[in-house]
């Protein structure tokens, strides 16, 4: 169900618990772009909640400083959304795309994938 971005070789990942702070743990290249998705880990449960992308800011930039759902940055919002859905971490991936325009594309690409698979979107995309 958690489709990969093949064409990609610069990518990594990193776990964001409730208690850390999210810029510190965020290791997403600041001078590049791409897209990312975020992994819920609940009562040993894992779940797609959200497939973003950044495209003029930076990876690091728009997993940090996004915008979440509920109005506030992601650095506070996640945090927020973690304490309330009990969430034991979120596992994020990113993925530097090549050209400008791939990041947007490769999102709704993702999306469709998950859709196709699901039936809905991720629960964060609201």
């Amino acid at each position: 169900m958690f489709q990969e971005p093949k064409k990609y070789t610069d990518k990594d990942h990193f776990f964001f618990e409730a208690e850390k702070e999210l810029e510190k743990v965020c290791n997403a290249p600041k001078d590049k772009d791409g897209v990312f998705k975020v992994l819920e880990l609940r009562n040993g449960n894992i779940n797609l909640v959200y497939i973003g992308y950044s495209n003029s800011g930076g990876l690091f930039n728009e997993i940090v400083n996004g915008i979440h759902y509920d109005k506030n940055s992601r650095k506070t919002g996640w945090t927020y959304q973690m304490l309330k859905d009990r969430t034991d971490a979120l596992d994020i991936y990113w993925y530097v795309t090549n050209d400008k325009d791939d990041q947007k594309k490769e999102q709704v690409e993702m999306l469709k994938d998950f859709v196709e698979q699901t039936g809905k979107l991720p629960k964060w995309h609201k």
